[in-house]
C-alpha cells in the first residue's frame, strides 16, 4: 500500500496568502496524486490517504500519523509519499529517526515530491535532508515563539482574545475587554450566596434545575452568545449537576481577577502541559461579579465539603453504562455484602424528573446479558471478516492478473516502437525504400494504437479495482485478532469490554443497546 501523507498546521494560517494556498489540504492532494499517477511503479498499488489537519509538525502524536504509522509496522504500508519534508515533521531528531532508521529497517520507502527524495533511489544525500530538516524545525520554533509572545503580551495587559467566561460577554467597543452580562451575573451571584450558606454542590445543583435555570450551554445558544452560540449538551435532558456548579464557584474571573500562566507547556509542539505555582494575576481587570470577600468565604465552605474522589474501581463495564432516557453515565453502586448494581440519578442529582429507569440493575445480570450478545457479536464479526478476507483476496488476483496484462501490453508496445526505429534505420541506411519504410511504419503505428487503447482498457480496469478495496480493511484485520485472542473467553472481562464495546444503554425493564467497536466498519461490508 502507498500512503499519501498530508498535513496543515493551525500555525500555517500565520504564513502568507501564497504559502497558505502552497500548503492547502487540497493542493497536498492534488499534487500528491498527480505524481503517483506519473510513476509507473506506484499506481498500481493501494492508494490510502492520511490527513492530519490542524496539527503542529513538531510532534508525531497526531491522529493520522500514528494510523499510518501502526500499518508501517504491519508491513501494510510500503511507501509514503508527503509534499515535502516540513509536511512529515518539524522536529529534525525525531524526522531523522523516521526517514534514516525506522523507516528503511521496515523496508518502508519515503519519497519527498518537491525535494525531489525517494529513499528507494537516491543513494546518499543524508546531509541534505538532515539540513532540511534542521531549517524546518528552528523555523517552527521560532513561528511558534512569534505566535506566543503575541498572546503573552495580550494576557499581560489582561486581553481576553479567548471566548468570555459564564456572566460576561465580549465588550464591542474595547476588544480584548468584557462587560458583564446582567442576566448571567444573577446567576453566578446566585450560586455564590448559595455556596456561602452552606449548601452542598448537588444540592445547590438541583435548586438551580428546580427554579427552571438553563444551563450554561443552554443559555449560550438561547442568547445567541458570540463564539459560544453553538456550545453542544450531553443530552436533551441536559440539566446543572455539582461538576458545573464547581466550575462556576473555583473560578476566581468572578472577582475582576484576570489570571494566566497558571499552566506552562514543557516543549515546543508539546501536548503536555505543567501547573506553574505562582501563576499571574492582574486584580481589577474587568467589572466583578462577586466581592473576594463572598469568593474567598465560598470556597472555605466549597472545599471543605466536596467528597474525597472515589476508589478507581475496575469493574468490567467501567465508564461504559448510560442510561436511555438522560444519556448520561449510570451511577455505580458496589456493595460487599450484596449484589452490585448499576442506577441512573440523573433525576435525583438535578431534581427533575425526566422519566430515567428507577430500578437497579444488577451487575452480574447484566454482565451475563451483556457477554450473551457479545459471543452474538463475535460469531458475526468471524463470518462478515470472513468473506471480507475472501473479497480481498479475489480483489488482489484481480488486480495481478490485470498488472500482467499491463505489463505483457506494455512490453509489446516498447517492442513495436524499437521495431518502428529498427524500421527507420534500415531506411536512413538505404537497406529499404521510401515505400516500404511508409508501409510498414503504417502498419505498427495502427498496432501501436490498439495496444495503446489496450493498455488503457487495462489501467481504466485497475483502477476500478483498486477503488473496491474496503477503506475500513486494517480496522477489520485488528478486529479479526482480537476475536481470535477472546473467543474462548468464558465470561466477560474488562479487557474484553474495552476492546468491543464503546457504549452500552439500558433503558427501563432491562432492555439495552450495545454501540460495538468498530461498527462502522463491520457496516460497510454489508
Amino acid at each position: 500500500m502507498v500512503a499519501l501523507y498530508i498535513r496543515l498546521s493551525r500555525l500555517d494560517d500565520n504564513l502568507d496568502e501564497r504559502k497558505l494556498e502552497s500548503n492547502s489540504v487540497e493542493n497536498q492532494r492534488k499534487l500528491l496524486n498527480e505524481f503517483i499517477s506519473e510513476s509507473p511503479d506506484l499506481r498500481t498499488d493501494d492508494i490510502e490517504e492520511f490527513v492530519d489537519d490542524g496539527f503542529s509538525g513538531t510532534s508525531f502524536q497526531r491522529p493520522a500519523f500514528q494510523r499510518m504509522l501502526g500499518l508501517i509496522k504491519k508491513r501494510t504500508v510500503t511507501t509514503v509519499v508527503v509534499k515535502d519534508f516540513s509536511r512529515f515533521g518539524r522536529n529534525y531528531v525525531e524526522c531523522a529517526d523516521y526517514i534514516e532508521k525506522l523507516l528503511p529497517f521496515l523496508g518502508t520507502r519515503f519519497i519527498s515530491v518537491s525535494d525531489n527524495y525517494d529513499s528507494g533511489k537516491c543513494e546518499d544525500n543524508g546531509i541534505d535532508v538532515a539540513m532540511k530538516n534542521i531549517v524546518n524545525s528552528y523555523y517552527s520554533q521560532d513561528l511558534s515563539r512569534k505566535v506566543m509572545s503575541t498572546f503573552d503580551l495580550k494576557r499581560e495587559n489582561g486581553e481576553f482574545f479567548f471566548a468570555a467566561p459564564f456572566g460576561y460577554l465580549r465588550d464591542e467597543n474595547r476588544p480584548g475587554k468584557i462587560v458583564i452580562d446582567e442576566e448571567a451575573a444573577r446567576v453566578v451571584s446566585h450560586i455564590f450566596d448559595l455556596a456561602c450558606d452552606g449548601r452542598r454542590l448537588s444540592d445547590i445543583a438541583r435548586q438551580l434545575n428546580q427554579e427552571k435555570i438553563p444551563t450554561i450551554a443552554r443559555y449560550n445558544r438561547e442568547h445567541k452568545i458570540k463564539g459560544k452560540a453553538n456550545s453542544p449538551e450531553k443530552s436533551d435532558f441536559a440539566a446543572w449537576t455539582g461538576t458545573k456548579v464547581a466550575s462556576i464557584l473555583k473560578n476566581e474571573v468572578y472577582t475582576g481577577t484576570y489570571i494566566y500562566r497558571k499552566r506552562k507547556r514543557l516543549l515546543t509542539g508539546s501536548k503536555k502541559r505543567v501547573n506553574v505555582g505562582n501563576p499571574k494575576k492582574i486584580p481589577g481587570n474587568h467589572p466583578a461579579i462577586v466581592d473576594c470577600e463572598t469568593f474567598y468565604l465560598a470556597q472555605e465552605i466549597f472545599t471543605g465539603t466536596r467528597k474525597k474522589p472515589a476508589e478507581n474501581r475496575r469493574y468490567q463495564l467501567k465508564s461504559k453504562v448510560f442510561c436511555g432516557r438522560c444519556g448520561y453515565a449510570m451511577a455505580y453502586q458496589e456493595n460487599v455484602c450484596d449484589e452490585c448494581f448499576f442506577f441512573c440519578n440523573h433525576s435525583r442529582n438535578t431534581g427533575s424528573d425526566v422519566g430515567c429507569p428507577g430500578e437497579h440493575f444488577s451487575e452480574e445480570i447484566l454482565n451475563e446479558r451483556v457477554f450473551l450478545r457479545l459471543r452474538q457479536w463475535l460469531s458475526f464479526l468471524e463470518t462478515a471478516c470472513g468473506k471480507a478476507e475472501e473479497s480481498e483476496r479475489n480483489r488482489r488476483e484481480c488486480l495481478n492478473l490485470l498488472g500482467e496484462e499491463a505489463a505483457r501490453l506494455q512490453f509489446s508496445l516498447e517492442a513495436c516502437e524499437r521495431e518502428k526505429l529498427r524500421f527507420y534505420e534500415s531506411y536512413v541506411g538505404g537497406e529499404i525504400s521510401r515505400e516500404e519504410f511508409f508501409l510498414e511504419k503504417q502498419k505498427l503505428n495502427s498496432e501501436i494504437e490498439s495496444l495503446k487503447s489496450e493498455l488503457s482498457a487495462i489501467r481504466e480496469k485497475e483502477s476500478t479495482v483498486r477503488r473496491l478495496r474496503n477503506r475500513h480493511q486494517p480496522e477489520l484485520d485488528d478486529l479479526m485478532s482480537d476475536v481470535r485472542l477472546f473467543r474462548n473467553e468464558p465470561k466477560l472481562t474488562r479487557k474484553m469490554a474495552e476492546v468491543f464495546i464503546d457504549k452500552v444503554t439500558l433503558y427501563g425493564k432491562w432492555q439495552l443497546e450495545i454501540d460495538w467497536v468498530g461498527e462502522e466498519a463491520v457496516d460497510s461490508l454489508i
